[in-house]
């Protein structure tokens, strides 16, 4: 069975111990860490990881725009990204998530120069963690948050220029539903190079709230073998895209959307082997 995880960014918890003991609560194996490597102790997380029994399945540098647009270059954001690679190797994580380095090719004058830094950028850093003996994964995110990389065909390209089995690809439900023609086959496309898939309805929120057919999604994920990690990423409706939680209340609201969603999702598994 897969193992269910949950981007942690969603929660809004900044205490490392809080998150972790949210998590275990919440019904889950572990998380995609997605706070900001500068702002913790590597040790710590490990070991608030280890305290509940969780596995830290990815480091996922969520702010991982460079603090000053003149910085935006291959160096400044290889040297960024092989920090993470490092925060990784010290907190027992198996990948990093690289989606974020269109952010650093601000400074290119051509959408060429965009992707000729992109596949630099990924080629060094994909030689970085394999002798550091990680994994590197590349998410396809919607136009509207992010300038590159959109669909799982584009990001089969860039696997392939980078050329090596140690780069995966991530899909996300909500993302393909905006740009994938057809979800279904993307994902089919991706069989030999997904790494994790996303839950997230159409409108951010959980399953069943908008147009996603989770039940097909399901279906190909077992069809094609899947055998990767299932990450929840649930927005509240008010709260889309990417704000978290501002009072108990709204806690309260998204954490029982989280159980439903797992709760469905693990039904999906339940009825197809009855």
């Amino acid at each position: 069975m897969n193992k269910l995880g949950i981007c942690s960014w969603t929660l809004g918890i900044s205490d490392i111990r809080v998150l972790m003991e949210k998590v275990k609560t919440l019904g889950l194996d572990g998380v995609q860490f997605s706070g900001d490597w500068r702002d913790f102790n590597a040790e710590e997380v490990r070991e608030a990881a280890d305290l509940f029994d969780l596995e830290i399945f990815a480091i996922d540098p969520f702010n991982c725009e460079p603090a000053n647009p003149e910085q935006a270059n291959a160096t400044a954001a290889i040297e960024f990204y092989k920090n993470i690679i490092d925060f990784a190797v010290e907190t027992n994580t198996p990948w990093v998530t690289l989606q974020g380095l269109p952010k650093w090719t601000a400074n290119c004058s051509t959408n060429e120069e965009c992707w000729e830094m992109l596949v630099h950028c990924c080629k060094t850093l994909d030689a970085y963690a394999q002798l550091k003996k990680v994994k590197i994964a590349y998410e396809c995110v919607n136009r509207y948050e992010s300038s590159m990389i959109h669909t799982a065909e584009k990001a089969r390209e860039l696997i392939e220029a980078v050329g090596h089995h140690n780069f995966g690809l991530i899909l996300d439900s909500f993302h393909m539903h905006i740009e994938e023609p057809d979800p279904i086959e993307a994902l089919k496309y991706s069989k030999d190079f997904l790494f994790s898939y996303h839950i997230s309805d159409s409108n951010r929120s959980g399953i069943g709230r908008g147009q996603v057919d989770f039940v097909k999604h399901h279906a190909v994920l077992e069809e094609i073998g899947f055998e990767g990690t299932i990450m929840i990423e649930v927005v509240l409706p008010e709260l889309v895209p990417t704000s978290t939680p501002k009072n108990d209340l709204e806690r309260e609201r998204l954490d029982e959307e989280i159980r439903r969603s797992v709760r469905v999702w693990r039904n999906l598994k339940e009825k197809k082997h009855l």
